[in-house]
């Protein structure tokens, strides 16, 4: 019998190559540090984001920031996930973490949708802005380019069912240089239910071609 992994390419963000092509998608307040530890115990090879950080706080040494960072001993792929709607700032936060060596991978939140974060501009609320959304994340790509961090950017498919926006911010995505995207197939109205939107997946797959789309 075939393995249905046998069809499957390794996930390649920048000069990593990850097999099997799986990422335990961010989450604030759960993906922390003894959560992914525990995860790796169950399947070493994937890619495990640390929960969301801001890069303000990163910036300016928050020490509940600089404990949320922390990544354990037995983390060779050190992936973290960054917010903020000021390309100047996640530049910052970039290019203070390549200098420190603290990172293999920078991902970008779109999707947050938190009244707390979208009220700043941050999270779901970026992709509405189309040209907010393209000047970041060239921002943060060429940030992370001297460093060898790969940048990825996940989002949702939009505010809610009026405010549809994941073809066109996957498109701008891959445009502006992100290594990969990933889609939470739900818009921000919907939070985490009800089930995800699959076809979208597919849809957005459709429309980006030269980047890997996770969903």
């Amino acid at each position: 019998m075939t393995s249905p992994t046998t069809s499957l390419k390794p996930l390649q963000l920048g000069e990593h190559s990850v097999w099997p092509p799986v990422v335990l998608a961010p989450m604030a307040g759960v993906t922390n540090a003894p959560f992914r530890s525990l995860c790796r115990k169950f399947g070493p090879g994937l890619v495990y984001v640390n929960e969301m950080i801001m890069a303000t706080g990163l910036v300016h040494g928050n020490k509940k920031t600089d404990t949320m960072m922390k990544f354990g001993a037995d983390e060779t792929f050190r992936s973290l996930q960054l917010y903020g709607s000021d390309p100047a700032m996640l530049t910052r936060a970039i290019e203070k973490l390549g200098r420190a060596n603290a990172v293999d991978h920078i991902d970008l939140n779109f999707g947050c949708p938190a009244p707390k974060v979208t009220r700043r501009g941050g999270g779901a609320a970026v992709p509405v802005k189309r040209q907010l959304l393209r000047a970041i994340v060239t921002a943060a790509v060429k940030a992370g380019a001297p460093f060898g961090i790969p940048i990825t950017c996940k989002f949702r498919m939009g505010i809610n069912e009026e405010v549809i926006t994941y073809v066109e911010t996957g498109q701008i995505c891959e445009e502006s240089g992100a290594a990969a995207i990933a889609l939470h197939a739900r818009t921000a109205q919907q939070h985490y239910a009800p089930s995800a939107r699959w076809e979208a997946i597919a849809e957005l797959k459709q429309a980006v071609h030269t980047i890997p789309v996770l969903g």
